[in-house]
Protein backbone atom coordinates (compact mmCIF):
# COMPACT_ATOMS: atom_id res chain seq x y z
CA UNK A 1 0.00 0.00 0.00
CA UNK A 2 1.31 3.53 -0.84
CA UNK A 3 0.65 5.47 2.11
CA UNK A 4 3.38 7.45 4.83
CA UNK A 5 2.75 8.36 8.35
CA UNK A 6 3.07 12.16 6.72
CA UNK A 7 0.18 11.62 5.33
CA UNK A 8 -1.40 11.80 8.77
CA UNK A 9 -0.38 16.06 9.36
CA UNK A 10 -1.43 16.47 5.53
CA UNK A 11 -4.86 14.91 6.16
CA UNK A 12 -5.23 16.76 9.61
CA UNK A 13 -4.41 19.98 7.98
CA UNK A 14 -7.39 19.84 5.60
CA UNK A 15 -9.91 18.21 8.11
CA UNK A 16 -9.07 20.46 10.85
CA UNK A 17 -6.91 23.18 9.81
CA UNK A 18 -8.03 25.69 12.85
CA UNK A 19 -7.56 22.99 15.50
CA UNK A 20 -4.77 23.14 17.80
CA UNK A 21 -1.84 20.31 17.06
CA UNK A 22 0.03 21.61 19.87
CA UNK A 23 0.54 23.45 23.35
CA UNK A 24 4.33 24.14 23.43
CA UNK A 25 5.62 26.73 26.34
CA UNK A 26 2.00 28.13 26.01
CA UNK A 27 1.95 29.09 22.13
CA UNK A 28 -0.63 27.03 20.50
CA UNK A 29 0.31 25.94 16.61
CA UNK A 30 -2.47 24.63 14.77
CA UNK A 31 -2.23 21.78 12.53
CA UNK A 32 -2.56 24.38 9.42
CA UNK A 33 0.88 25.89 11.13
CA UNK A 34 2.36 22.55 11.64
CA UNK A 35 1.95 21.58 8.25
CA UNK A 36 2.97 24.33 6.52
CA UNK A 37 6.39 24.32 8.70
CA UNK A 38 6.50 20.64 7.43
CA UNK A 39 6.05 21.19 4.02
CA UNK A 40 8.79 23.65 4.30
CA UNK A 41 11.26 21.58 5.94
CA UNK A 42 10.77 18.86 2.92
CA UNK A 43 11.15 21.37 0.50
CA UNK A 44 14.33 22.30 2.17
CA UNK A 45 15.49 18.64 2.79
CA UNK A 46 14.60 18.07 -0.90
CA UNK A 47 16.77 20.68 -2.09
CA UNK A 48 19.91 19.80 0.02
CA UNK A 49 19.61 16.83 -2.20
CA UNK A 50 17.93 14.15 0.35
CA UNK A 51 15.30 11.42 -1.13
CA UNK A 52 13.86 8.32 -0.11
CA UNK A 53 15.70 5.89 1.95
CA UNK A 54 18.54 9.00 2.65
CA UNK A 55 18.79 9.10 6.99
CA UNK A 56 18.64 12.37 8.58
CA UNK A 57 19.33 12.76 12.42
CA UNK A 58 18.10 15.43 15.09
CA UNK A 59 19.66 16.37 18.17
CA UNK A 60 16.57 18.31 19.48
CA UNK A 61 15.03 19.02 23.23
CA UNK A 62 11.24 18.62 22.23
CA UNK A 63 9.74 21.42 20.19
CA UNK A 64 7.41 22.13 17.61
CA UNK A 65 10.29 21.49 15.36
CA UNK A 66 11.60 18.23 16.01
CA UNK A 67 7.82 17.33 15.12
CA UNK A 68 8.23 18.90 11.60
CA UNK A 69 11.19 17.45 10.29
CA UNK A 70 9.73 14.16 11.98
CA UNK A 71 6.94 14.84 9.65
CA UNK A 72 8.76 16.00 6.85
CA UNK A 73 11.29 13.03 6.69
CA UNK A 74 8.10 10.95 6.93
CA UNK A 75 6.40 12.61 3.89
CA UNK A 76 9.75 12.26 1.52
CA UNK A 77 10.42 8.47 2.39
CA UNK A 78 13.77 9.55 4.18
CA UNK A 79 14.90 7.39 7.45
CA UNK A 80 14.60 9.52 10.59
CA UNK A 81 17.09 9.00 13.47
CA UNK A 82 16.05 11.23 16.88
CA UNK A 83 19.05 10.98 19.04
CA UNK A 84 18.62 10.94 22.58
CA UNK A 85 19.88 14.90 23.72
CA UNK A 86 22.21 13.92 26.04
CA UNK A 87 24.51 11.87 24.43
CA UNK A 88 28.11 13.01 24.03
CA UNK A 89 30.25 13.71 21.29
CA UNK A 90 32.23 10.45 21.56
CA UNK A 91 28.49 8.48 21.61
CA UNK A 92 26.87 11.33 18.89
CA UNK A 93 29.68 9.51 16.48
CA UNK A 94 29.08 6.18 16.93
CA UNK A 95 25.53 6.89 16.67
CA UNK A 96 25.26 8.78 13.41
CA UNK A 97 28.36 6.68 11.53
CA UNK A 98 26.40 3.60 12.53
CA UNK A 99 23.53 4.39 10.62
CA UNK A 100 25.06 6.83 7.83
CA UNK A 101 23.31 10.14 8.47
CA UNK A 102 23.69 12.72 5.43
CA UNK A 103 21.81 15.44 7.69
CA UNK A 104 21.71 16.81 11.55
CA UNK A 105 19.52 19.28 12.84
CA UNK A 106 20.68 20.38 16.55
CA UNK A 107 19.94 22.52 18.82
CA UNK A 108 21.94 25.62 19.55
CA UNK A 109 23.16 24.50 23.22
CA UNK A 110 24.62 21.06 21.80
CA UNK A 111 26.89 22.77 19.02
CA UNK A 112 29.87 22.26 21.38
CA UNK A 113 29.43 19.03 20.93
CA UNK A 114 28.87 18.59 17.75
CA UNK A 115 31.78 20.80 16.08
CA UNK A 116 34.45 18.25 17.45
CA UNK A 117 33.21 15.66 15.22
CA UNK A 118 32.14 17.25 12.25
CA UNK A 119 34.97 15.77 10.26
CA UNK A 120 34.76 12.18 11.52
CA UNK A 121 31.21 11.58 10.83
CA UNK A 122 29.09 10.87 7.68
CA UNK A 123 27.33 14.04 8.13
CA UNK A 124 27.92 16.49 4.88
CA UNK A 125 29.50 19.60 5.51
CA UNK A 126 26.75 21.63 4.16
CA UNK A 127 23.98 19.85 5.60
CA UNK A 128 24.21 20.82 9.89
CA UNK A 129 20.69 22.75 10.67
CA UNK A 130 20.70 24.58 13.50
CA UNK A 131 17.98 25.43 16.03
CA UNK A 132 17.45 28.16 18.67
CA UNK A 133 16.19 27.47 21.97
CA UNK A 134 15.29 31.26 22.47
CA UNK A 135 12.85 32.91 21.60
CA UNK A 136 14.85 36.69 21.20
CA UNK A 137 15.08 36.80 17.16
CA UNK A 138 18.42 38.89 17.64
CA UNK A 139 19.93 36.11 19.80
CA UNK A 140 18.78 33.63 17.77
CA UNK A 141 21.14 34.86 14.56
CA UNK A 142 23.83 35.09 17.11
CA UNK A 143 23.33 31.41 18.89
CA UNK A 144 24.03 29.14 15.47
CA UNK A 145 27.32 28.55 14.52
CA UNK A 146 29.01 29.74 11.61
CA UNK A 147 29.23 26.34 9.92
CA UNK A 148 25.36 25.59 10.27
CA UNK A 149 22.59 26.88 8.79
CA UNK A 150 19.98 28.98 11.05
CA UNK A 151 16.95 26.45 10.79
CA UNK A 152 14.11 29.24 10.77
CA UNK A 153 16.07 31.40 8.14
CA UNK A 154 16.49 28.57 6.04
CA UNK A 155 13.22 27.34 5.49
CA UNK A 156 11.57 30.77 5.47
CA UNK A 157 12.30 31.45 1.37
CA UNK A 158 10.96 27.62 1.02
CA UNK A 159 6.87 26.57 -0.16
CA UNK A 160 4.39 25.43 2.09
CA UNK A 161 2.93 22.99 -0.48
CA UNK A 162 3.20 19.25 -0.57
CA UNK A 163 6.80 18.18 -1.04
CA UNK A 164 6.94 16.03 -4.43
CA UNK A 165 6.74 12.22 -3.71
CA UNK A 166 9.11 10.71 -7.11
CA UNK A 167 9.12 7.14 -5.32
CA UNK A 168 6.36 6.26 -3.44
CA UNK A 169 6.10 5.68 -0.01
CA UNK A 170 5.31 2.17 1.32
CA UNK A 171 3.63 0.73 4.37
CA UNK A 172 6.62 -1.57 5.10
CA UNK A 173 9.23 1.15 4.23
CA UNK A 174 11.07 2.33 6.84
CA UNK A 175 10.16 5.34 8.93
CA UNK A 176 12.88 5.63 12.10
CA UNK A 177 15.74 4.56 13.50
CA UNK A 178 15.63 4.16 17.31
CA UNK A 179 18.76 3.16 19.01
CA UNK A 180 18.14 1.58 22.34
CA UNK A 181 19.44 1.97 25.43
CA UNK A 182 22.65 -0.30 24.97
CA UNK A 183 22.91 -2.27 28.63
CA UNK A 184 24.80 -4.84 27.54
CA UNK A 185 26.84 -3.51 24.73
CA UNK A 186 26.55 -0.93 22.22
CA UNK A 187 23.50 0.79 21.08
CA UNK A 188 21.29 -0.97 18.34
CA UNK A 189 19.38 0.59 15.89
CA UNK A 190 15.97 -0.78 15.80
CA UNK A 191 14.05 0.14 12.03
CA UNK A 192 10.33 1.09 12.64
CA UNK A 193 8.16 0.91 9.73
CA UNK A 194 5.32 3.52 8.58
CA UNK A 195 2.80 0.26 8.97
CA UNK A 196 4.22 -0.83 12.04
CA UNK A 197 4.19 3.08 13.49
CA UNK A 198 0.37 3.35 11.84
CA UNK A 199 -0.67 0.42 13.60
CA UNK A 200 0.77 1.58 17.05
CA UNK A 201 -1.62 4.89 16.74
CA UNK A 202 -4.86 2.40 16.48
CA UNK A 203 -3.75 0.78 19.45
CA UNK A 204 -3.44 3.80 21.31
CA UNK A 205 -6.29 5.39 20.15
CA UNK A 206 -8.25 2.55 21.14
CA UNK A 207 -7.12 1.61 24.67
CA UNK A 208 -7.30 5.49 25.80
CA UNK A 209 -10.43 6.42 24.16
CA UNK A 210 -9.14 9.31 22.63
CA UNK A 211 -10.81 12.04 21.21
CA UNK A 212 -10.17 15.10 19.03
CA UNK A 213 -11.24 17.52 21.86
CA UNK A 214 -8.84 15.75 24.16
CA UNK A 215 -5.42 17.42 25.40
CA UNK A 216 -2.93 15.06 25.61
CA UNK A 217 0.14 15.65 28.12
CA UNK A 218 3.52 14.38 28.45
CA UNK A 219 6.90 15.25 28.81
CA UNK A 220 8.29 11.78 27.41
CA UNK A 221 10.93 13.00 25.05
CA UNK A 222 10.41 12.57 21.65
CA UNK A 223 13.59 11.16 20.64
CA UNK A 224 12.20 8.18 22.69
CA UNK A 225 9.88 5.45 21.34
CA UNK A 226 7.16 6.25 23.96
CA UNK A 227 7.56 10.16 23.25
CA UNK A 228 7.54 9.84 19.47
CA UNK A 229 5.03 6.47 18.77
CA UNK A 230 3.41 5.95 21.85
CA UNK A 231 2.32 9.75 22.33
CA UNK A 232 2.99 12.32 19.56
CA UNK A 233 2.17 10.38 16.16
CA UNK A 234 -1.33 9.12 18.06
CA UNK A 235 -2.28 12.16 19.12
CA UNK A 236 -2.15 13.92 15.75
CA UNK A 237 -3.83 11.21 13.80
CA UNK A 238 -6.09 11.44 16.18
CA UNK A 239 -6.53 15.43 15.35
CA UNK A 240 -6.57 15.88 19.77
CA UNK A 241 -3.83 18.68 20.81
CA UNK A 242 -0.28 17.63 22.51
CA UNK A 243 0.64 19.21 25.52
CA UNK A 244 4.72 19.62 25.92
CA UNK A 245 7.83 21.98 26.95
CA UNK A 246 11.29 21.88 26.70
CA UNK A 247 11.86 20.30 29.59
CA UNK A 248 10.36 18.13 32.13
CA UNK A 249 9.30 20.20 35.68
CA UNK A 250 6.95 18.32 38.13
CA UNK A 251 5.12 21.19 39.27
CA UNK A 252 5.22 22.87 36.32
CA UNK A 253 3.76 19.63 35.06
CA UNK A 254 1.30 19.31 37.58
CA UNK A 255 -0.02 23.03 37.27
CA UNK A 256 -0.49 22.06 33.70
CA UNK A 257 -2.69 19.70 34.03
CA UNK A 258 -5.24 22.38 35.75
CA UNK A 259 -4.03 25.50 33.53
CA UNK A 260 -4.81 23.42 30.29
CA UNK A 261 -7.30 21.01 30.92
CA UNK A 262 -5.47 17.81 30.34
CA UNK A 263 -7.84 15.06 29.73
CA UNK A 264 -4.98 12.10 29.03
CA UNK A 265 -1.77 12.78 30.96
CA UNK A 266 1.59 9.94 29.67
CA UNK A 267 4.31 10.19 32.03
CA UNK A 268 6.99 8.36 33.39
CA UNK A 269 7.23 6.55 36.66
CA UNK A 270 10.42 8.37 37.55
CA UNK A 271 8.10 11.65 36.55
CA UNK A 272 5.25 10.69 38.82
CA UNK A 273 7.74 9.92 41.90
CA UNK A 274 8.56 13.81 41.24
CA UNK A 275 5.02 14.92 40.81
CA UNK A 276 3.88 13.45 43.86
CA UNK A 277 7.16 14.90 46.06
CA UNK A 278 5.81 18.31 44.93
CA UNK A 279 2.86 17.94 47.38
CA UNK A 280 0.44 19.50 44.68
CA UNK A 281 -1.96 16.62 43.98
CA UNK A 282 -4.83 17.27 46.16
CA UNK A 283 -4.38 20.74 46.04
CA UNK A 284 -5.23 21.70 42.10
CA UNK A 285 -8.26 20.37 40.38
CA UNK A 286 -7.11 17.36 38.16
CA UNK A 287 -10.32 16.68 37.62
CA UNK A 288 -10.36 16.88 33.52
CA UNK A 289 -8.38 13.82 33.54
CA UNK A 290 -9.74 10.89 32.23
CA UNK A 291 -6.29 8.70 32.11
CA UNK A 292 -2.89 8.68 33.30
CA UNK A 293 -0.98 6.06 31.67
CA UNK A 294 2.70 5.65 31.70
CA UNK A 295 5.62 3.36 33.66
CA UNK A 296 8.92 2.90 31.32
CA UNK A 297 10.69 1.03 34.59
CA UNK A 298 9.87 -0.85 37.45
CA UNK A 299 7.00 0.97 39.38
CA UNK A 300 5.93 0.08 43.20
CA UNK A 301 2.86 -1.22 44.40
CA UNK A 302 3.44 1.53 47.06
CA UNK A 303 3.66 4.49 44.22
CA UNK A 304 0.62 3.10 43.07
CA UNK A 305 -1.16 3.68 46.28
CA UNK A 306 -0.02 6.67 46.89
CA UNK A 307 -0.73 8.01 43.10
CA UNK A 308 -4.25 6.58 43.88
CA UNK A 309 -5.11 8.38 47.42
CA UNK A 310 -4.58 11.45 45.25
CA UNK A 311 -6.74 10.92 42.91
CA UNK A 312 -4.34 9.41 40.22
CA UNK A 313 -5.04 5.97 39.13
CA UNK A 314 -2.08 5.43 36.72
CA UNK A 315 -2.21 2.82 34.39
CA UNK A 316 1.54 0.83 34.29
CA UNK A 317 2.17 0.12 30.35
CA UNK A 318 5.23 -1.83 29.26
CA UNK A 319 6.64 -1.81 25.70
CA UNK A 320 10.07 -1.90 23.94
CA UNK A 321 12.12 0.16 21.72
CA UNK A 322 11.18 -1.80 18.54
CA UNK A 323 7.59 -2.12 19.02
CA UNK A 324 6.99 1.24 21.59
CA UNK A 325 3.95 0.33 23.75
CA UNK A 326 2.84 -3.30 24.17
CA UNK A 327 0.71 -3.52 27.51
CA UNK A 328 -1.10 -1.59 29.40
CA UNK A 329 -2.92 -2.14 32.90
CA UNK A 330 -6.71 -2.66 32.58
CA UNK A 331 -9.11 -0.15 34.53
CA UNK A 332 -10.81 -2.58 36.56
CA UNK A 333 -7.57 -3.96 37.91
CA UNK A 334 -8.25 -0.25 40.58
CA UNK A 335 -11.51 -2.25 41.75
CA UNK A 336 -11.26 -3.41 45.66
CA UNK A 337 -11.85 -6.53 46.85
CA UNK A 338 -10.97 -8.61 43.61
CA UNK A 339 -9.15 -11.80 43.87
CA UNK A 340 -5.40 -11.47 43.46
CA UNK A 341 -5.49 -14.26 40.32
CA UNK A 342 -8.08 -11.97 39.08
CA UNK A 343 -5.53 -9.43 38.64
CA UNK A 344 -2.81 -9.76 36.23
CA UNK A 345 0.17 -6.96 35.82
CA UNK A 346 -0.93 -5.83 32.55
CA UNK A 347 -3.65 -6.88 29.30
CA UNK A 348 -2.17 -6.93 26.37
CA UNK A 349 -2.62 -3.98 24.18
CA UNK A 350 -4.54 -5.28 20.98
CA UNK A 351 -1.36 -6.26 18.56
CA UNK A 352 0.32 -8.29 21.04
CA UNK A 353 0.19 -11.52 23.43
CA UNK A 354 1.47 -11.59 26.80
CA UNK A 355 2.06 -15.14 28.21
CA UNK A 356 1.65 -18.44 25.55
CA UNK A 357 0.34 -19.02 22.89
CA UNK A 358 -2.62 -21.00 24.50
CA UNK A 359 -3.35 -18.58 27.48
CA UNK A 360 -2.03 -16.82 30.56
CA UNK A 361 0.90 -18.53 31.99
CA UNK A 362 2.24 -17.33 35.20
CA UNK A 363 5.32 -19.54 35.33
CA UNK A 364 6.09 -17.37 31.69
CA UNK A 365 4.24 -14.25 32.45
CA UNK A 366 7.39 -12.23 31.29
CA UNK A 367 6.79 -13.32 27.81
CA UNK A 368 5.34 -11.04 25.90
CA UNK A 369 4.91 -11.83 22.18
CA UNK A 370 4.17 -9.10 19.83
CA UNK A 371 2.12 -9.43 16.68
CA UNK A 372 0.38 -7.85 14.24
CA UNK A 373 2.56 -5.34 12.03
CA UNK A 374 6.07 -5.25 12.90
Amino acid sequence: MKWSVGKILSKRAVLTPDRIALWFEDRPVTYAELNRQTNQVAALLYAKGLRKGDRMAVDLLNCPEFLACYMAAAKLGLIFVPLNFRLVSRELTYQLNRCGCRLLVFHDAFAARIDPIRSDVTVEEDKYICVSTTTDASAEASACPAWALDYHTAIASQTTTEPPMEVPVDLDDPLLILYTSGVTGDPKGAVVTHGQTYFKCLQIINYTDMRQDDVFQSQAPLCHSAGLCAVSTPALCRGASLLMRYHFDAATFVRDIEKYQATIVFGLTTMFRFILDTGLLGTLDIRSVRMFFGGGERTSEQLLDNLADKGVELLVGFGQTENSAMVLTPQWAFQKNRAPWDCPISSPICGSRTGTENGWDPAKSARSSPWGPM
